[in-house]
């Protein structure tokens, strides 16, 4: 019984890998030929230089540069915690 079990997770969690797989791999596709430009905006734009979003994200917040959706000023953090700046 419980080598079925073990069995049934091992499918499930092979079905669900496929399953996810499969939609990175379109979205990785669908989004394949944008990028954002410097334009001060940080606009979203395809490769015919058509605008795909005016603000990268909607918001302009660097996902690399936020906590909980809100931005941050790594400066000032590296700043406080090394103790330069002042």
């Amino acid at each position: 019984m419980l080598s079925v079990s073990g069995r049934e997770s091992l499918v499930d969690t092979a079905v669900r890998t496929s399953k996810s797989g499969y939609m990175q791999r379109r979205l990785i596709n669908a989004m394949d030929d944008l990028k954002v430009w410097n334009d001060g905006q940080q606009s979203v734009r395809n490769t015919a230089n058509r605008i795909i979003q005016f603000q990268f994200g909607e918001d302009g917040i660097d996902p690399c540069r936020s906590l909980k959706g809100k931005p941050v000023n790594v400066e000032q953090i590296l700043d406080d915690v090394l103790g330069g700046g002042n």
